[in-house]
This record gives structure tokens, C-alpha cells and sequence, in this order.
């Protein structure tokens, strides 16, 4: 499924478990696409390890709808084994977002009857476990892992917004593995290759500080530590830290995709396929026409039909109309795509929105304070 390289500080308990893995480019392909180093650790483990783990994991909207990109924590048992889960972006189907939850384990003598999970892991000994659903980016994912027996160990995938949770898999280690170490490392990871470093799609995710039910309830912190592999200093990588979490960026946004308006289901369009400047940015139903494709080629514009989405007069105040423009790099045609599925002018701050919150074919766009309303919210492809 990919190739991964585990942290340097986990890399005596995991040697025996063949987890570095060489897969071949795709055809057409000239390089990989590279990792992101992530390290957790939760303090104060009890020397009994851990029965449950809880990764908090957000894959923002600005992160690319397509096989690809894989947002994962690992995880070492005690003796053995050691296994990862994580979610993985998929191309949207019949108007939803959709997610691919991963939770597998590496080493001999692992043992599975669910039927969402397979033997073998990453070509080598193992089980996979996986399953595909409707999922919503920018809302936040609880990742369980947790001891449902002896031996046996459980996956699933909690919407923290909506409740709703997904069984991954269960599988079983073998005996005297004993239960979960209280650190580790993860990562993000692009396991296609790519043309050039330059076309890598964008990734954007929030890793939150793990958690743990035992001794009364422990917490601890995510952590990014670098690029490997390929196109290192050549993607675009940032990372903040985000409270006990870090937020990664990675990639650009390059193919062009619909931006859907989220309370209104139609999407942002030039209006009547204009190219002059200061056409008009509009909602209409959905069509799939070249108006109604947004791309992202490098930094923060959007461009359609090679025009710019710009701020009416470089406008910084709520009201100020959207618009096409000739692409000229001024902040008032740069966008950022926040978690909270807004789209936001980096000059201004604001939120873009449709006029009076109207859902109607031909309402105007505008920039509006952003406040938390559904009108404001978007999904890219």
C-alpha cells in the first residue's frame, strides 16, 4: 500500500517487523512523493503499557480528494508487533466526501476473521485492515485502537462532530505481546509517484495529541519532526503546532475541482464563462463546465478559465464583492482553505459567502466576517 519509514527512536522495537518498504513508481512517474515525520509520546504510561489509544486526527478541505495521500500514527506493542491507523483521501462519489480508514498490524503469528481485514501488510507478514466511507473533511477523527480481548485488538474511526464511528477491524497478536507502548511515531505520506516534486497534490491535516483511557485517563502530544525520502524542501511543507497537536501542510492544490457551496449544493461559478476582469463570481447549479473548475497551481490564488478569484478593489471590508481578474500576485487574489470549510482572503481575513446568505441560482459572492454560519462553508471537489 506504501512505503514509510518509522522514527529513528522506534527503530530497534521495529526491525524485526520488516516495515521498510521499497514500492515502484507508477508508470510515467519521475519521483516519489516524499513523507513527513510525525513523533507522539504520552508521559507518565503505566509499565503495564496501554489497553486503548485514541489518535485525534482532522483532514482539512484544502487537502485533495484523491488516492494518494495517507495521514497515519503507528503504534509498537510491547513484544512482537507493531501496527499503524490512519485515514487515507478518496475521490468524492454520488456528492459525498469519502475517507479510507487503515488499521493494520506487522509480524508473524497475527490472526484475523473480520471480513473488513486481510492477511499480510505492506508484502510482508501481517493483517490489513480497511474500509471506505462517507466521510466529512475538516471534522475531526477519533482513531481507536483498543484491546477488545486477550490478544485481540480493535480499530474504528469516530466522527468527533457527528458521532458517528466506523469499525475498521479486529485482529489478533500473538501471545505475550502484551499491550501498547506510550510513544511512537507517525507521518504523511504521498505513495504515488509524480512527475515533478512541483505537481505534488496538497495535503492538510491536524494531528491532535494522543489519549488513552488508563491510569484514570492519560494525554499527550503529536509532534512534526521533518521531510525524508523525496522532494524534500521542494513541496511546500509547514507545520504548526496546534495546542497538544501539529498542523501539516504539504503539496499544492493543482488539479482544478468544483468548490460546492455547502447549503445550497450548487458551486462557485464564473459567471456565463467570462474572462474579463471584473466578471462576476456567482452560485449556479453544478455543471462540471471549465467555469466551474477552481485550481490552486502554487501559493494561494484561484484561478479559473486563467483568470484570478479577486477582492473587488483590493476591498478589505464585509460586502466586498468577488470577482475574475487578470492574475497579478496582490493579496487581495490570494485564499487560504480553513478547517472549518471556509475559504478565507489572506488580505482581508474574511469569509467568502453568497449575498444576504441566498442558496439561489445567479446569488453573488461577497466577502462577509466570518462567523461560524453554514453559508460560509465550502467543499472542493
Amino acid at each position: 500500500m506504501s512505503k514509510h519509514r518509522y522514527l529513528r527512536t522506534a527503530a530497534t522495537a521495529l526491525a524485526a517487523t520488516g516495515l521498510v518498504l521499497a514500492a515502484p513508481h507508477p508508470a510515467g512517474a519521475s519521483v516519489g512523493g516524499g513523507n513527513v515525520s510525525i513523533s507522539w509520546s504520552i508521559p507518565n504510561t503505566p509499565a503495564s503499557g496501554l489497553t486503548t489509544l485514541t489518535f485525534p486526527l482532522t483532514v482539512n478541505p484544502a487537502t485533495a480528494h484523491q488516492d494518494g495521500i495517507y495521514f497515519a500514527q503507528q503504534f509498537s506493542f510491547q513484544k512482537n508487533v507493531a501496527g499503524y491507523t490512519g485515514l487515507q483521501p478518496r475521490a468524492n462519489s454520488g456528492g459525498h466526501e469519502r475517507l479510507h480508514g487503515v488499521f493494520s498490524v506487522f509480524g508473524d503469528g497475527t490472526t484475523t476473521s473480520d471480513p473488513h481485514c486481510s492477511a499480510g501488510a505492506d508484502g510482508g507478514s501481517g493483517v490489513s485492515c480497511a474500509v471506505e466511507f462517507d466521510g466529512v473533511y475538516g471534522h475531526q477523527y477519533a482513531l481507536n485502537v483498543a484491546r477488545t480481548g486477550t490478544d485481540t485488538w480493535s480499530g474504528s474511526a469516530t466522527d468527533t462532530v457527528t458521532g458517528t464511528s466506523v469499525h475498521i477491524g479486529t485482529y489478533t497478536v500473538p501471545a505475550g505481546s502484551g499491550n501498547l507502548q506510550g510513544s511512537q511515531g507517525g507521518f504523511v505520506e504521498y505513495y504515488l509517484g509524480i512527475p515533478s516534486c512541483a505537481t505534488m497534490p496538497r495535503s492538510d491535516a491536524v494531528f491532535g495529541g494522543p489519549t488513552s483511557t488508563d491510569a484514570g485517563g492519560l494525554s499527550g502530544t503529536s509532534t512534526a519532526d521533518y521531510e525524508y525520502s523525496d522532494c524534500v524542501g521542494q513541496s511546500g511543507y509547514q507545520a504548526q503546532q496546534v495546542g497538544s497537536g501539529t498542523h501539516v501542510t504539504r503539496g499544492f492544490v493543482s488539479a482544478a475541482a468544483a468548490l460546492t457551496h455547502q447549503a445550497s449544493g450548487r458551486c462557485l461559478d464564473d459567471a456565463n464563462s467570462g474572462t474579463t476582469d471584473g466578471n462576476p463570481v456567482i452560485l449556479y447549479d453544478c455543471t462540471g463546465g471549465a467555469n466551474q473548475q477552481w485550481a490552486q497551481p502554487g501559493g494561494n490564488e484561484l484561478t479559473v478559465n486563467g483568470m484570478c478569484l479577486d477582492a473587488t478593489a483590493g476591498g478589505t471590508t464585509p460586502g466586498t464583492k468577488a470577482e475574475i481578474w487578470d492574475c497579478h500576485g496582490g493579496t487581495n487574489q490570494q485564499w487560504t482553505f480553513a478547517a472549518d470549510g471556509t475559504v478565507r482572503g489572506v488580505q482581508s481575513g474574511l469569509c467568502l459567502g453568497p449575498v444576504g446568505n441566498a442558496t439561489g441560482n445567479g446569488t453573488g459572492v461577497e466577502l462577509q466576517t466570518c462567523d461560524g454560519r453554514a453559508s460560509q462553508v465550502w467543499s472542493r471537489g
